[in-house]
Parts: structure tokens; C-alpha cells; sequence
């Protein structure tokens, strides 16, 4: 395994080691960001505005549809030879619209019928702009990571973004529980936060100003059908595209609406939340080293399939978590899930470059996130019909009776996961990249 130290990684005096410096600082930002955007935060923000578990799940996908819209960027963005100040102004409107828009919105509006219109439309622009955002940065920011230092730099950059961003939640998670009992204090406290966000938001835009900008090559100018047909054409990128397809449709069932079922059935504190949530950045150095080297050992599909195998049946026992006994249950699952996941999240943020080309990667990357999104969409789709019928839905298991869909929707993506760990298994030759 090559050596690579911090300073060949990051540094300002290198123009991709500067930009790779950037893009750290960001996605440390953006992480922190994601609490206030669709995790506890943001649920406890809803709630506090009288949205139930169904209104939060058909939110959740509400940025799938927009997401879907990245067919269009690649045609738009070829336009444009310098992009820096069109994905700003792109990243600040949904910086914008999501933290200072949708955050007023529900003092505006006090119909819930008419603040529910005003979220879902609110929200699909924000995150229709993040989405040309998002496409535009990838193609500029891939040229900052070589092969040679891309586990690297995934690595480091997740473990230092869930370590920064689990303390700024945890600290927020602690005043939050304490107003606890003052539900309007509380509630005021979290759009504040919203505020602060918005903030940070700023800083996020402004960092990804600096990095020079690249050349961005292409075979030929991407037609809207080019960002189907070039991709279709490459087996190995297709199959690999499967597993993240699947992936992203099983943890979509529950990742909208996981944080209200939490809060709301099993009456878990924030602090304990953030504090699982900040146990990951503590796993993360001390198996990262643990599982590159399996990868190098193995290959980065065999290793995720592990890492399946050890987060499907965990998942599937999530589904018994009950009140007042959460704690022990919740540390059985999560922590086995935090040491896969170094594994698992390092290698699913790589699967869209591993048999991804050199050229045309502008088609590439937005066909990678059209698939994520379809498999968001679609898991959050399935999600909200299923809460919607199954609110009378009940079983009795060890001495509790679970009501709801969150139970059948946690069992059905463990199987799913280990279903994936198969398909690797399975096809592993043809998935692999040509030596």
C-alpha cells in the first residue's frame, strides 16, 4: 500500500493539493449542513411545525425529483468554459432557499395544507439548483484526485467531516434536550440553528470559489442523450451501477423519516442520537488503515460485499428497537454498522469513478447521480405509500407491540443489502476494472 502523508494531500501551495484542501473544508461544512437539511434537525423542525411521519417522508423525496433534472446539466454546463461563479450563484441560491426561505415559510403560512405546498415547492427549487451545483463540481473536482490518492483523500476527508460535524451537532443536541420540556423554546432554538446554517452555507460557497479551475474534456459536446447512451455502452460502469442503484434504494426506505420515528415513537434524546452519530468519527481512525487494507487485499466490490454482510442482518434487528429500551439495542446496531461503514461509505463514494473513463466524464458523473437519485426516489416513493397503509399495521415481538411500517421497512433494506452482497459475489469478474 503506497505511503501518503497529509502534506502531499493537503496543502496551499500545490493547485490540486489546494483545491483537495478546498473540497475538505466543504464537505466538512456540507456534512455539518446535512442535520439541518434532512437529518435530526430538520425532523425536530418539521414536527415542531405539525408535519407527521408521512408529510416528512413525501419531503424526503421531493429532492429525488429535483435530483432527476441532472439529465439537463451536462448540455447546460458545456455552455459555460469557466463554471466557478455559475455553480456559486447555483450553490448560494440553495443555500439560500432551503435555510432562510423554507425556514420563514411556516410563520407565514399556518394552514398546513398551504405550508406543505410551500415546503415541497421550496424545496424542489433549492435542491434544483444544488443539483447543477453538484454535477458541475464533480467534473472540476475529479481532476484533484488521482488514482494514487483518491483512498486517501476519501478517507481522511469523511473521517475529519463526520468528527467536525458530529461535535457541532452533538454541542447543538445538548441545548436542544435541555429546552426539551419548552417546546416553543426548543423549536426556536432549531431555526435559529437553521440560521446559523445559512451562515456556514456562505463560507461552503466562497471555498469552493478558490480552486483553479480545470479543462474539461470531451469526445464531442454532450447531447441529452449522450448522458444514457455513452454510460450504457460501458458494461462494467453499468453493473457497478446496479449495486449503487440498489444500495441507495435501501437506505432510502428509512432515511427520511428514521429521525422522526425516533424522536417521535421510540423518544430518543438528541444527545444520545449525537452521540451515536459522533462515535463514527471515532471509528473511522481506527479501522480506516483496517479496512484500505482489505481493499487493496481484496478489491474494492469484495470488501462493500462484507461490508453488506455485516450491515444487512443489523439493520433487520433495528426494526425491534422499542422506548425505554433503545439505548443497548441502538449500540449493538450501530456501532457493529459504524466499523462497516468506514468500509462501506469510503468505497460507495469511489464506486462511480472505479470503471469510470477519462473522457466524457461529465456524462458519467451525471448518470451516477440520475441513478442514486432514481434509487432515492424510488426507496422514499415506496416508503411513504407503505407508512401511509401501514399505520394500522401491528406486530408483538419481545414483549412490544411495533406499530407502524418503520419495522417492515428496516427488515426489507437489510435484505436488500445482503441481497447486494450476493450480486457481488456473484458477478465479481465482470465487475472489476480491466487490469
Amino acid at each position: 500500500m503506497e505511503k501518503i502523508r497529509f502534506k502531499d494531500a493537503f496543502n496551499i501551495r500545490d493547485p490540486e493539493a489546494r483545491g483537495r484542501l478546498c473540497m475538505l473544508i466543504s464537505l466538512c461544512i456540507s456534512t455539518s449542513l446535512l442535520y439541518f437539511t434532512a437529518g435530526i434537525f430538520y425532523t425536530g423542525f418539521l414536527s415542531g411545525y405539525g408535519m407527521d411521519i408521512v408529510n416528512v417522508t413525501i419531503l424526503g423525496f421531493v429532492p429525488s425529483i429535483a435530483g432527476m433534472l441532472v439529465l439537463f446539466a451536462p448540455e447546460l454546463l458545456t455552455h459555460f468554459k469557466r463554471r466557478r461563479w455559475i455553480l456559486g450563484v447555483c450553490k448560494f441560491l440553495y443555500y439560500f432557499l432551503i435555510f432562510v426561505v423554507l425556514t420563514i415559510l411556516p410563520k407565514l403560512v399556518t394552514d398546513n395544507t398551504g405550508r406543505m405546498t410551500g415546503l415541497i415547492i421550496i424545496t424542489f427549487f433549492a435542491n434544483l439548483f444544488n443539483v447543477f451545483a453538484t454535477a458541475g463540481y464533480a467534473a472540476w473536482h475529479i481532476k484533484f484526485m488521482p488514482d494514487n490518492i483518491r483512498s486517501y483523500y476519501l478517507s481522511f476527508s469523511q473521517f475529519f467531516a463526520a468528527l467536525i460535524a458530529g461535535i457541532l451537532v452533538l454541542l447543538s443536541g445538548v441545548i436542544s434536550d435541555a429546552l426539551a420540556e419548552m417546546a416553543e423554546r426548543q423549536l426556536s432554538f432549531i431555526v435559529t440553528m437553521r440560521y446559523v446554517a445559512f451562515i456556514l452555507g456562505l463560507i461552503d460557497v466562497i471555498c469552493l470559489l478558490i480552486p483553479h479551475e480545470v479543462e474539461y474534456p470531451l469526445i464531442h459536446a454532450p447531447r441529452l442523450s449522450d448522458i444514457f447512451s455513452v454510460p450504457v455502452r460501458n458494461r462494467k460502469f453499468m453493473m457497478t451501477m446496479v449495486i449503487m442503484l440498489l444500495f441507495q434504494f435501501a437506505e432510502s426506505l428509512y432515511g427520511s423519516s428514521l429521525t422522526f420515528y425516533l424522536l417521535d415513537t421510540i423518544h430518543i434524546s438528541y444527545v444520545f442520537y449525537n452521540v451515536i452519530i459522533l462515535a463514527y468519527s471515532i471509528f473511522f481512525p481506527l479501522f480506516m488503515t483496517y479496512w484500505r487494507r482489505k481493499i487493496d487485499r481484496y478489491s474494492w466490490f469484495s470488501v462493500f460485499a462484507m461490508c453488506m454482510l455485516i450491515v444487512g442482518p443489523l439493520q433487520i434487528l433495528y426494526g425491534f428497537v422499542q422506548p425505554d429500551k433503545y439505548i443497548l439495542l441502538i449500540c449493538l446496531v450501530r456501532l457493529p454498522q459504524h466499523f462497516a461503514g468506514v468500509g462501506h461509505n469510503v468505497i460507495f463514494a469511489n464506486f462511480p469513478y472505479i470503471n469510470m473513463p477519462d473522457t466524457n466524464r461529465t456524462c458519467y458523473s451525471s448518470f451516477s447521480q440520475i441513478v442514486v437519485q432514481i434509487g432515492a426516489l424510488c426507496g422514499t416513493l415506496f416508503a411513504s405509500f407503505f407508512h401511509a397503509a401501514a399505520k394500522t399495521f401491528s406486530f408483538t415481538a419481545f414483549g412490544y407491540t411495533y406499530v407502524g411500517g418503520m419495522p417492515w421497512l428496516l427488515f426489507l433494506c437489510g435484505v436488500i443489502e445482503l441481497l447486494i452482497a450476493a450480486y457481488i459475489f456473484i458477478f465479481k469478474k465482470q465487475l472489476e476494472p480491466n487490469a
